[in-house]
């Protein structure tokens, strides 16, 4: 059957972005009217689910709509996806309980029917906050989030921006990203016991797989990684429904442990009879089995080098999206600045630490990344020198990292960088650490691109220092 093209890849960035926004814009919409409706039991489930791909796609490209979507807005849409999902582990913790009936002992009968009926309440409460709170509250943002987005579209016409990065490029950068991320996180997992770093790798394939979605039908194997994305969210959704439901059993565990209060009358033997203990330890017996077994399978078919073909068909994708010699080409320009410009205080930004290992031909950089919590590590070889150069990089692990670093004694380098998007450009501003030195580095999509000055960053310029040995990295590493 032949495929069909979603046209988001020739599209500038900025309206690739755009598009999509819109598309689950759409979805969101139509699912809160069902949901006003009443009766549909998937309203809420696609509406949260509308609504975590939108964010998760306009994170992805905010370099590029950056002047419609600020920060604020990403946390008010990442928290409204939040707030409507009150009732869905309750509601994914009753269907388990429910496929475990037939196991039951009648000595544990009082336990699975109190937690039966914590987890009804739950669902209950969620579905009926969500109900109340989720309708008013997307219609503010959509109407908002539109106009913006609308406003974006005109003022990129008549800046000229439609000749910018394209889409194929914005979300070729984004896949190297993510897989560097997943692929980092999953050297944090070890045992059963990361809960927390197994549920980080689950995000950032949810985050992995958005991104890929919409253009399953513009490049070959597409399918096939949204198929094993698929695999890995489930499996990983499930260790992480079962790793709540047994936190949500030892809090019942401990309400249980209180001693009864005696009653005049009633014997001991009467009041014990209704105790949940047996219940509650049966079902917690249950979830470290599960918890273990779910584990084993995230091991053998994820963990280690076990994940290295389905890297290997990412950088197959990467490699298809923009399929000439420039693929791994980086076509930039580097300007000298006399201060960190003011505009830019209280940005984000990451911190870098990265080294250098020896060689004469062939200069290895090993770089540790950390932003917003996270750290993840990238290994990068660059060739050539001036506004044109060729770079391979892929991502590593803290292990590769530690044992790569003692080597890099004496040629390192530590900065801050800030990224700031001006139109489809964006300007990565570096603040390096222990000296008194500021650069500014722009990537274009070609040579012949001699791009303005933003009115934030021109006042600071002393000159540009593209292709001065100067002010390479590696020549400044020390």
């Amino acid at each position: 059957m032949a495929r069909q093209s979603s046209g988001l890849l020739d599209l500038p960035a900025h309206a690739g972005a755009i598009r999509i926004a819109r598309l689950y814009l759409d979805r969101a919409g139509q699912a809160i009217r069902r949901l006003e409706k009443r009766g549909d039991a998937e309203a809420l489930h696609d509406f949260r689910v509308s609504l975590r791909r939108l964010h998760s796609n306009l994170l992805a490209y905010s370099p590029y709509v950056a002047t419609a979507v600020s920060p604020k807005q990403l946390r008010k849409m990442g928290k409204l996806a939040s707030a409507t999902s009150g009732g869905r582990d309750a509601e994914v913790h009753l269907a388990w309980l429910e496929s475990r009936q037939l196991d039951l002992r009648i000595e544990e009968a009082p336990g699975i029917e109190l937690l039966r009926e914590e987890l009804e309440r739950r669902l209950r409460e969620g579905y009926e906050e969500a109900v109340a709170r989720a309708p008013r509250k997307f219609r503010k943002l959509d109407r908002k989030l539109r106009g913006r987005l609308e406003a974006l579209e005109t003022a990129a016409a008549a800046g000229g921006l439609d000749d910018g990065v394209r889409f194929e490029t914005a979300i070729e950068r984004c896949l190297s990203d993510y897989a560097e991320q997943l692929d980092a996180q999953f050297a944090e997992v070890h045992t059963a016991a990361d809960e927390a770093e197994a549920h980080r790798a689950r995000i950032r394939a949810k985050r992995l797989r958005y991104i890929l979605e919409p253009i399953s039908g513009d490049v070959e194997n597409v399918d096939g990684l949204l198929g094993r994305l698929k695999e890995l969210q489930d499996l990983l959704g499930h260790l992480r429904d079962a790793q709540l439901l047994s936190g949500f059993v030892a809090e019942l565990e401990t309400r249980a442990a209180v001693p009864p209060v005696t009653v005049p009358g009633v014997s001991e033997l009467a009041i014990g009879a209704e105790d949940p203990a047996a219940g509650l330890q049966r079902v917690a017996e249950w979830l470290k089995a599960e918890k273990t077994a779910l584990f084993e399978q995230l091991r053998d078919g994820w963990l280690g080098d076990r994940s290295a073909a389905f890297f290997g068909a990412v950088g197959e994708v990467r490699q298809s999206l923009i399929s000439t010699v420039t693929a791994n080409v980086e076509i930039e320009r580097k300007y000298l600045l006399s201060a960190m410009p003011p505009a830019i205080e209280g940005r984000p930004f990451r911190e870098i630490e990265q080294g250098y290992l020896p060689g004469d031909r062939l200069q290895e950089r090993i770089r540790r990344v950390r932003a917003d919590g996270d750290e993840w590590y990238v290994r990068t070889v660059k060739v050539g020198a001036g506004i044109r150069r060729m770079e391979l990089q892929e991502g590593t692990d803290r292990a590769t990292f530690d044992a790569m670093w003692p080597l890099t004694r004496g040629r390192r380098v530590v900065k801050r960088r800030y990224r700031v998007p001006e139109g489809d450009l964006v300007w990565e501003v570096d603040e390096f650490s222990g000296r008194d030195l500021v650069l500014a580095e722009v990537e274009l999509p070609s040579e012949d691109v001699r791009p303005r000055l933003p009115d934030w960053i021109a006042p600071w310029v002393v000159r540009e220092v593209t292709g001065d040995p100067e002010y390479l990295n590696v020549n400044l590493a020390r």
